[in-house]
């Protein structure tokens, strides 16, 4: 990568956890750039119009790399459950008392949606493209689609509303409850969609 992209992706890796340990109000232009380690004028230079900008940056960013890593995983598993089984397992495994490099979209979007239609526009569209990836995998399971469209929406809502328990818990044990629940519910969905087709 080159010298002033290195700097660039240092600026938005360092927003995106300042973003998620303090918030997009608490977390001042100043202190990415102390942290980031990057000259003021970097910021500047490639995120001239500010804040609101760079954090519209973070979350594309954020989101380019959740749809390749879910891409990528899912491709190794031709059940849709097995894969979001595993896709839990990933996603529960962290640290949940460590800031991480991602802005975890629920919690941005309920700061932001009032004030900033960039910014609630990049939260949706990040929504979307995760929820199609999923839908897409439960189709290719032979889930129809209507049921395959509900069920997409269902996991992520579960998914984060359970990073909120997540943060305000200091635990993950939360979110694999929510998870394990998610699981048993598709099982049991599963069972009467191959029922129904004689499978």
């Amino acid at each position: 990568m080159p010298r002033n992209q290195e700097s660039k992706m240092k600026i938005l890796s360092t927003a995106s956890v300042l973003f998620q340990k303090q918030g997009y109000h608490a977390t001042g232009l100043n202190q990415i750039i102390k942290e980031s380690g990057c000259p003021k004028g970097s910021l500047y230079y490639y995120f001239p119009e500010g804040k609101e900008q760079l954090a519209t940056e973070a979350i594309n960013r954020t989101k380019d790399l959740a749809v390749q890593e879910l891409r990528n995983l899912f491709s190794q598993h031709d059940d849709v459950i097995k894969a979001l089984e595993c896709f839990f397992d990933q996603f529960t495994s962290f640290d949940s008392k460590v800031a991480h490099d991602g802005i975890p979209l629920a919690l941005i979007s309920l700061e932001t949606w009032h004030m900033s239609e960039q910014l609630r526009l990049a939260c949706k569209d990040a929504y979307e493209a995760l929820i199609l990836i999923v839908k897409a995998k439960f189709i290719q399971s032979n889930w129809p689609p209507n049921e395959a469209t509900e069920m997409s929406y269902l996991v992520f809502s579960m998914i984060e509303g359970g990073s909120i328990f997540v943060l305000t818990s200091q635990s993950n044990e939360p979110l694999k409850r929510i998870c394990k629940t998610i699981i048993e519910l598709l099982e049991i969905k599963q069972r009467e969609i191959r029922g129904n087709r004689g499978i």
